[in-house]
Formats: C-alpha cells, structure tokens, sequence
C-alpha cells in the first residue's frame, strides 16, 4: 500500500500541472503564442539555470554511474537501429515511417524526465539525470535527422543540425556546471538564491505548458500508427531497457534516469523538426499529444513496479 501511495504521490502532480495547462488552453487563457513563449523561456532560461544549478549542488563524493553514461547512448542507437528495420514493415507511407521513428525513440528528457525524476527524489541529489543530456539530447536529434532525411524527402543540413545540437542551452548549462563543479567553484549566496528561485519555477512551468500544447485533432485517422508508436515509445523500449539496466546493477537515480531516457513521452521538439523536413507533421503532432497523455498510466505503472521490487 505505502508503494502505491508513493507512486500516486509522484505522478499525481504530474497530472494535475499537465491538466491545468490543458484547461487553461481550453477556456482561452493559454493560446499558440503564448505556449511558445513559456516554452521559450523554459528551454532557454529557467530548465538551464535548474540544470546548473543542481549540478553545482553535487557532492563532491557522489559516484556518478559509467554504467549509465554507457547505457543510455548504447541503447539509444541499438533502438533507432531496430526501428529502421521494423517500422518500414509495418508502415508504407514514407512520410509517416521517419516520423514513427523519430516518436518511438525521441523522449521529452527534459521537460518531462527531470521534472519526474526530481519528484521520486525530493530532497535527494539528482544531478546525474541532468548530466545525462549530455548524451541523451545528441543522439536524439542527429539520429532523428538521418530518419527524417532518409523518409521525409527533404535536403537537411547535418552541419547546421550539429550547430544546434552544441547551442543549444541545456547541454550548455550542463556543461557549465559541470566544469565549475569540477574546480570546485561555488557562487556567492546571492547568486545561488537567485539561481535556486528561478529553479524552483522550471518544474511547473515545464509540465504547465506540456499540458498547454497537447492536441486530439485527428488522433481516429492515424490509430494504427498512434498504437504502434504510443506501445513502442511507453512501454516496449522502457521495458527492454530499464531491464537490462537493472540487471546491470544501476538503481535510484541511475535507473530512474534510463526509464525517462527511453519511456518518457515523445520530446515536443519532434512536431517542428518533421514538419521542416518533409515528415507528416500531423501525425507527429499526435504522436507527442498521445504519448504525453498516456505517459502519465505508464509513468505510474512503471513506478510503482520499480518501487516494489526496491530498485528506485
């Protein structure tokens, strides 16, 4: 009972900030632009300086776990490598196959996973999730691109998408921290409140808006697809997974951190990236809308499983 309370605990704000986006959306208050912007100042000011912030925080004799820094790309291009041979079996229209690809494999990390992670640990150091998108948001998009070049019909610039890749502000501020961590640099206290206020504001913005960009439109046209993406992007992948990670001893925030790197929903990023590349940028915008909604029962099944068998 105490280990479905626990997981009801930690997904139940999930839900309720995702559900407040959502209505807000809904009644008028939350419109298009208004999304962008928030996401905006998410990605580029409040999730950076959260992810600085938390890695500043690391105690200086935290083991970060090898095992998941090895993993976690490992699997990653393991997972895009099977998908390009089973999707185009199971979907002929090429516009469609790049996009199944890319939302089998692509997670919300960030926006959804620290979030998750910084809820089933509060109070506890979870800097290595942060320091993970370091390896997690690279292989993400360039293996995204070279689906999306391969069946979008589009000319992409791989130099351009790598720029991005190197500027793009989580990894930045990442990096950030991590350098100043290493030289044991602290900011003076003024700093670190302000820092640690505009952290505090990452969390419920991130899901808030989440829940502000979710669609139904035309979810009856594309079900099939919608099937095999939402079984492949919640439940298969994480499965395979977080499995082989348990087996390989990780546990706690190590784990955690592998079941969002490959079961948290589809990353909003991917619906502008097909729509630019020649990919069914209908069905991507379902695919992020279904996979963030039905997240939150898998989000729960697999907590609560991790949870009983003591591995979180």
């Amino acid at each position: 009972m105490s280990d479905l309370l626990f997981t009801a605990n930690t997904v139940a704000p999930l839900l309720l900030l995702m559900s407040v986006g959502f209505f807000a959306r809904q009644i008028g208050l939350l419109n298009d632009s208004l999304v962008k912007g928030i996401n905006q100042l998410v990605f580029k000011i409040f999730l950076p300086v959260n992810l600085c912030y938390s890695v500043l925080n690391t105690p200086y004799d935290t083991e970060l776990s090898g095992i998941a820094f090895i993993l976690i790309p490992l699997g990653l291009t393991l997972l895009f490598g099977v998908l390009f041979l089973i999707i185009p079996r199971l979907e002929k229209d090429r516009s469609k196959i790049g996009v199944l690809i890319q939302g089998c494999a692509r997670s919300n990390y960030a926006f959804f996973g620290i979030p998750l992670v910084a809820m089933l640990f509060p109070g506890q150091d979870t800097s290595l999730a942060a320091l993970l998108l370091v390896v997690t948001v690279p292989f993400y998009n360039v293996f995204s691109v070279i689906a999306l070049s391969v069946y979008g019909g589009k000319e992409v610039k791989l130099g351009r998408i790598l720029l991005n890749i190197l500027k793009n502000p989580l990894i930045i501020a990442c990096l950030l921290g991590y350098v100043l961590w290493m030289f044991h640099f602290q900011p003076p206290s003024f700093l670190k409140t302000t820092m640690n206020d505009l952290s505090k504001l990452s969390t419920p913005l991130a899901l808030f808006t989440l829940g502000g960009a979710i669609r139904f439109s035309n979810a009856k046209k594309h079900i099939r697809q919608l099937a095999i993406g939402i079984s492949g992007k919640l439940f298969i992948a994480p499965l395979i997974f977080v499995t082989i990670g348990a087996l390989l001893g990780l546990r706690d925030v190590a784990l955690a951190s592998v079941y969002i790197a490959f079961g948290a929903p589809t990353a909003v990023s991917s619906f502008p990236m097909a729509q630019q590349m020649g990919g069914d940028g209908e069905l991507a915008a379902e695919q992020v809308a279904m996979s963030s909604t039905f997240s939150i029962f898998s989000t729960f099944l697999f907590v609560f499983v991790m949870k009983t068998l003591g591995l979180v």
